[in-house]
């Protein structure tokens, strides 16, 4: 402990004196005020799944923990805890990580859930996270759109897709498909585009203080103006696929304006279709953006716009509109236009309501910009073909290979719908390899069935989701297993209710037995319930328990084995007021 503390003063008096400190100093903010806030331990906030059928269960789980819901967020969707980020303690440690490890809540930095709360949920939309690992803003944008709604989730870096793909099977979400592209090349999807983009871009993490320490020594100015151009650019890649009337959201957990206002104010210069909407929550303190800042030496101090020529990664987009202006640079009525918006945005100080600090900004693809009714990326400067009865060539796309997703067999989907007496045809069924998954049918309808124009005049054919580099489209419902199709434990939250065959009935008894581990021999199983012969495979048992139905997975073979993962068994346990099961004991 003494160790701690001492590591804790050094980085006070090192923040004291930091560029980051004279930043915050130059922007107005009340230098002391902030510090002692920024330096302290972020609360532990987390979501509530909204999917789930027993979100009441776990809402009374929390509070008995002590937590109390954020008044910024509806109806008790989201809470903070009496303790700090990842230091529970005793039963309720386990019960947190348990209830996140299962789905049941999402551990998320209350700032960052601000990007999605902002949006509306229409029906039927379909919705681009631009970066999207590890996942927390995916899978809270996936809620607001469940049931129908699809979210396209983008990670270009192949070691944190699984962290992605991961919590999106964690909360059992359907409607999430999983991409693999350079945000600032995202392919091109089939017309008309994209109804909602979220764009939290990389950034050099200066509102970050409170989980993330080495940003006091590691931040300096030109930090974020190496950042500016790839932010631009991945959020302008955004736009450019945005319908008339979509909503791009701009986010950062930066405090720096070089990453926040000035490339705001480029994407305006750039792509002129776009018009700055108001931030505005009830209950949450929101700061309007800037409409002038500082240009920062390396230590934090301001410059001359002569002197700031000579900085490393400097450029006259870094300048605010009213700075451009005098120095003869843009349009003038443009530069005046981008002045008078830049409170629109909003920033989200440490200190206000002991968060961490946040930047947003939600632009709107104006409706009269595109009265073709389709996104600019669709737009081509190439002459157009006017010939009768010509049509644009179709180009061939990649031969699939067993990591490709492709449409389901319907063979294979009959097959599965048999087994279990189910109808899949209210979803899109893709296959990759020995998995099937199910999905809304706006991922049919939207991204696989339509064609898709390339920028050259040609097109790439439906019934594909060539050129998206799809690595999961939804979720994963079924996997073969000797020869028998296993339900997956994420997809029994979504289909329990729909099972009619491969299925018995047992009785609350039974069902505490096997979580308490009794994996008993078929024959002793069958005479001890009473039951008729069971088929060899995959199998799911029916419990009707006091708080509601129940379904367990479970594997016939020379035993009956419970196919649970142990935090789902134990979470079972709790409701039964059952001890906790161990590691040890599985």
């Amino acid at each position: 402990m003494r160790g701690r503390e001492l590591a804790e003063q050094e980085r006070a008096a090192f923040a004291r004196t930091s560029p980051l400190t004279a930043l915050v100093r130059h922007l107005g903010r009340d230098e002391q005020r902030w510090l002692t806030c920024a330096l302290s331990p972020l609360p532990e906030t987390f979501r509530i799944s909204l999917h789930r059928s027993d979100r009441a269960w776990t809402v009374e789980q929390v509070k008995a923990l002590g937590a109390e819901a954020l008044p910024w967020m509806p109806h008790e969707t989201a809470f903070v805890m009496p303790f700090e980020r990842g230091r529970a303690t005793g039963e309720g440690q386990r019960m947190m990580a348990l209830l996140h490890e299962t789905g049941r809540i999402t551990r998320q930095e209350a700032a960052s859930m601000l990007p999605v709360r902002l949006l509306e949920d229409n029906p039927g939309q379909l919705a681009l996270d631009l970066c999207a690992a590890p996942g927390s803003k995916t899978t809270q944008l996936g809620e607001l759109l469940h049931p129908h709604g699809v979210v396209i989730a983008n990670e270009p870096v192949s070691g944190r897709l699984n962290m992605l793909v991961s919590n999106r099977s964690r909360l059992g979400l359907a409607n999430v498909v999983v991409t693999q592209h350079d945000g600032r090349h995202f392919a091109r999807l089939p017309p008309p585009g994209l109804d909602t983009v979220v764009a939290d871009v990389p950034c050099t993490g200066t509102a970050t203080t409170r989980k993330n320490r080495d940003v006091w020594w590691d931040w300096t100015p030109k930090e974020g103006r190496k950042m500016f151009k790839m932010q631009v650019e991945i959020s302008g890649r955004g736009a450019s696929l945005l319908v008339p009337g979509g909503t791009l959201v701009y986010s950062t957990c930066s405090l720096d304006p070089i990453e926040n206002e000035a490339v705001v104010a480029e994407l305006l210069r750039r792509h002129p279709y776009l018009e700055l909407v108001p931030v505005n929550l009830d209950h949450l303190v929101l700061h309007p953006g800037l409409q002038t800042w500082p240009l920062l030496d390396e230590t934090g101090e301001p410059v001359s716009v002569s002197a700031a020529q000579n900085l490393p990664y400097f450029e006259p987009h870094h300048w605010p509109p009213s700075e451009r202006i005098a120095q003869g640079h843009g349009e003038e009525e443009v530069e005046a236009r981008i002045h008078q918006w830049l409170p629109r945005c909003a920033r989200l100080w440490h200190d206000d309501q002991d968060t961490g600090g946040f930047f947003v900004a939600m632009f709107r693809h104006r409706m009269d910009a595109s009265p073709e009714g389709t996104a600019q990326v669709y737009r081509t400067r190439r002459a157009v073909r006017t010939t009768p009865g010509w049509s644009p060539p179709v180009k061939q796309p990649p031969t699939p290979d067993d990591n490709t997703v492709v449409q389901a067999d319907p063979e294979v989907v009959g097959e599965v719908e048999s087994m279990y007496g189910l109808d899949l045809s209210s979803y899109a069924v893709w296959q990759r390899g020995k998995r099937l998954n199910i999905a809304p049918p706006l991922v049919k309808d939207r991204l696989f069935d339509p064609e898709s124009p390339t920028n050259k005049g040609d097109v790439w054919p439906g019934g594909t989701f060539h050129p998206l580099r799809v690595v999961h489209a939804g979720l994963p419902a079924f996997t073969l297993k000797k020869n028998s199709w296993r339900s997956r434990q994420e997809a029994v939250y979504v289909l329990a209710k729909h099972f009619n065959a491969n299925i018995r009935d047992i009785d609350e008894a039974v069902f505490v037995r096997l979580l308490c581990g009794w994996a008993p021999l078929v024959n002793e199983f069958l005479e001890q319930v009473s039951m008729d012969p069971l088929p060899e495979g995959a199998f799911l048992f029916r419990g009707q328990l006091a708080w509601g139905e129940e379904v367990l997975s479970v594997w016939i073979g020379a035993r009956v084995t419970l196919m649970v993962d142990l935090n789902e068994q134990n979470i079972l346990r709790r409701k039964l007021n059952l001890p906790w099961r161990d590691e040890e004991e599985a």
